[in-house]
């Protein structure tokens, strides 16, 4: 069998296969090089740092506790994300240490993992079909697989990249030791194509099962320990490696293979009895939903279905039913959507396939990668694994066309893989430009706060509306202002706390417009439009995940030890809470605190509170002669940033010249409309329309001097063309959105009703 495999592999030939999976993979993924880092991993930068090698330090690595670095008012329980995996945090680990500590080595070793794993795909794909060109195929489909762009770009994600070549090895090497023959075309072929190899690489000389290889299968163990040691999915592996037999070699074989088999049950048993029983600690609820009732096999069923169906129709791989409580009563249709498109695509895969030897393996592939994670809330790293099933797939029918005599519309498979790859690759620049809107929602909130300030004498940071991309606030700031130094660890503000007081109602923004009232020197009122806060998705995150699925309620009063401040629910309903009391124990205005609010007009505004010595003193409006001309001179001197300026414009609404004081109050309103959004202000409502009384001017003109000044000017007002740059990136997710919904609005793409909020 090699032989025959050897003859396909010329020098010219690899040549060209690197080549053009190099350049394929260079094009397609080259960019990540430069995406820095991203939520989790500003944590495991953290553990990258220290010079902790033992083999605690490399679990504790992967043991994420939020209550550690973003202080939750409302949180009850203790949470934490606790993963086994020593082996990727060590090689990453290892690899910050001799680069210096790079991001960019760790995000080349990534994309160099990611063209290890095409070329073992086109390897798998050749060794099923003798197919030069449809191996190549395959291998280009996983490299510009939609999902992978995700695994590859994201550090955090970088496990799984490792997993799956950990795991793609240990296959190739049990192949080798068991002595299997993966052509997948029908048995019923010329001797000279199949048998001749067959009986000298599966069978022994007296025709029966060709003995083990322990030397192949020690290693086929070693690199499958690794891949276990990477990331948890790669249990699954003895199944596959048992399946891969059976397809391909019969029950026989597979029961001369079982020592070897129950050696790696043995293997994958201990490891599931010291992961869960001995080194477990459970993930948050809402997270992973747990068995509640009969409704959970509908909903783990649908949830299966979801992953399923992004994975081979290459929908975005997010939330989908993780949101709902019962996905086939709340949307119906999406459920059929995916019946239907999993059953028009399995169908014909079916009629493509189902003469090959092995046909079974890829669909099972798929499921198996799947099983570990689907109680788990969707992601879409979750699909690289599964995207090696779906590129040997897509071509397997294509590449064997002329054996397998396809039927119905399996008769369209060539067609069909050339459109997908032509699709995938289409693709690319799309979830490339969602990835990108999401690390811009991640950094413009963290440019913005440092750009503002330093912490100096400040002991906490309060947060308000911040979006979940900012969960690692805390250390993302800390890297932020000590530049490219990693100092930060030990020097920089290391007993800074950051509070979160409300989330944004989107994890990348805050869309619905908010107010905030200073009622007095330690207190304000916080409310919000739309569903308010602590609803939808994000809801059931906070409340199921941290306050063990306790519902908040109107007049309840929180206090946490520890927390300077206390909270009052003022106004709530059962789609979320409207308002918010907070009432601190320290004023407001103490040079230990420092407040930024996220709100629909700007990522994260600093504001400023007056002190117990009450709100400052406004003085009279001093009426001064205006005329056409001074009152654009005043607006060219408001819109260039000093704040003094608005006074001139005040004094000309006062004047007798109806369209003059207009002009005045329209100039004005240019300046004050979009600070007063990115202030939450009071007089939002007051700036709509046209000139209003004196009484709504005076109360505008009261909050102006004492809410806004130069630097407030700075932060919100100037510099537009730099701010409309970044929520341009920030909001390209949402516009590819709003053009999806266009077409349908389901949860496959994110389109469809509201997610429901806690019960």
């Amino acid at each position: 069998m090699h032989g025959a495999i050897d003859k396909m592999y010329s020098r010219r030939y690899v040549i060209l296969v690197l080549l053009l999976l190099g350049s394929a993979t260079v094009v397609a993924h080259s960019k990540a090089i430069w995406d820095g880092w991203f939520l989790d991993d500003h944590w495991h930068r953290r553990q990258y740092m220290d010079d902790q090698w033992s083999l605690q330090s490399l679990l504790d690595a992967t043991t994420i506790k939020p209550d550690v670095f973003m202080e939750a008012w409302w949180q009850t329980e203790n949470i934490q994300w606790q993963y086994i995996r020593p082996i990727s945090i060590l090689i990453a680990k290892a690899l910050y240490h001799l680069s210096d500590g790079s991001v960019k080595a760790l995000h080349l070793l990534s994309i160099l993992l990611h063209l290890a794993n095409a070329v073992m795909v086109h390897h798998l794909c050749i060794r099923l079909t003798r197919r030069r060109f449809w191996s190549m195929i395959g291998a280009l489909l996983f490299v510009v697989y939609s999902h992978g762009l995700y695994a590859v770009a994201w550090l955090a994600a970088q496990n799984t990249v490792l997993m799956t070549t950990l795991t793609l090895g240990a296959l190739l090497c049990y192949v080798r030791a068991s002595g299997l023959n993966l052509y997948a075309a029908p048995m019923a072929e010329p001797k000279s194509l199949n048998g001749g190899w067959r009986a000298a690489e599966g069978r022994g000389s007296n025709g029966g099962v060709a003995s083990l290889r322990w030397s192949c299968f020690a290693g086929a163990m070693f690199l499958w320990l690794l891949a276990l040691g990477s990331r948890e999915n790669a249990i699954v592996f003895p199944v596959l490696a048992a399946s891969f037999d059976l397809a391909f070699e019969g029950w026989r074989h597979l029961r001369a293979r079982l020592p070897g088999l129950l050696l790696m049950i043995a293997a994958a048993s201990a490891f599931a009895v010291w992961r869960l029983l001995l080194n477990y600690e459970p993930v948050p609820d809402f997270y992973l939903r747990r068995p509640d009732g009969p409704g959970y096999v509908l909903w783990w069923l649908a949830k299966l279905l979801h992953y399923v169906t992004a994975t081979i129709w290459l929908s975005p791989m997010t939330v989908g039913p993780t949101g709902r409580f019962d996905p086939v009563a709340e949307v119906p249709g999406d459920c059929l959507l995916m019946l239907l498109i999993v059953g028009v695509m399995a169908t014909g895969y079916y009629q493509a396939c189902r003469r090959a030897r092995g046909w079974w393996i890829w669909p099972l592939w798929i499921v198996l990668a799947l099983l570990p994670v689907t109680p788990i809330m969707a992601t879409p790293h979750s699909g690289y694994m599964p995207g090696v099933a779906f590129a040997v797939g897509m071509v397997l029918g294509a590449a064997l066309r002329d054996r397998l005599a396809p039927t119905g519309i399996g008769r369209w498979c060539r067609p069909a893989a050339i459109w997908f790859l032509v699709a995938t690759t289409t693709y690319m620049p799309i979830y490339r430009t969602m990835w990108r809107s999401v690390l811009a929602a991640e950094r413009w909130t963290i440019d913005e706060i440092t750009t503002s300030a330093r912490p100096d004498e400040a002991t906490d940071i309060f947060l308000i509306n911040v979006p979940f991309v900012n969960i690692y606030a805390k250390y993302h700031m800390q890297e932020a202002w000590a530049g490219d130094s990693d100092a930060w660890l030990p020097a920089t503000a290391p007993n800074l706390c950051c509070h979160v007081l409300t989330y944004a109602d989107n994890v990348l923004r805050m869309q619905e417009p908010c107010r905030l009232n200073q009622i007095d020197a330690y207190t304000f009122s916080l409310s919000c439009g739309g569903r308010g806060y602590f609803s939808g998705a994000l809801g059931r995150f906070c409340i199921e995940g941290m306050r063990a699925g306790r519902r908040l309620e109107p007049e309840q009063v929180i206090r946490k030890e520890g927390t300077p401040f206390e909270v009052q629910i003022v106004r709530a309903d059962w789609e979320g809470v409207k308002e918010l009391k907070f009432r601190f124990h320290k004023p407001l205005a103490t040079s230990r605190y420092l407040f930024y609010l996220t709100s629909a007009g700007h990522p994260a505004a600093r504001l400023g509170f007056w002190g117990p010595q009450g709100p400052p003193q406004v003085p009279g409006l001093r009426p001064v002669q205006v005329d056409d001309a001074s009152v654009s001179r005043y607006a060219d001197v408001l819109g260039a940033g000093q704040a003094g300026a608005a006074e001139g414009l005040f004094s000309a609404m006062n004047g007798a010249d109806s369209p003059l004081a207009q002009k005045a109050w329209v100039a004005f309103r240019e300046v004050a409309c979009p600070i007063s959004r990115s202030l939450a202000a009071p007089v939002q409502d007051d700036l709509a329309g046209d000139l209003p009384s004196e009484p709504v001017r005076t109360r505008v003109r009261e909050w102006w001097i004492r809410s806004v000044d130069d630097r407030t000017m700075a932060q919100l007002w100037l510099d537009q063309g730099r701010r409309r740059r970044s929520e341009r990136e920030r909001d390209a997710l949402f516009r590819i959105r709003e053009v999806a919904a266009r077409v349908i609005r389901t949860d496959l793409y994110l389109t469809g009703p509201p997610y429901p909020g806690p019960k």
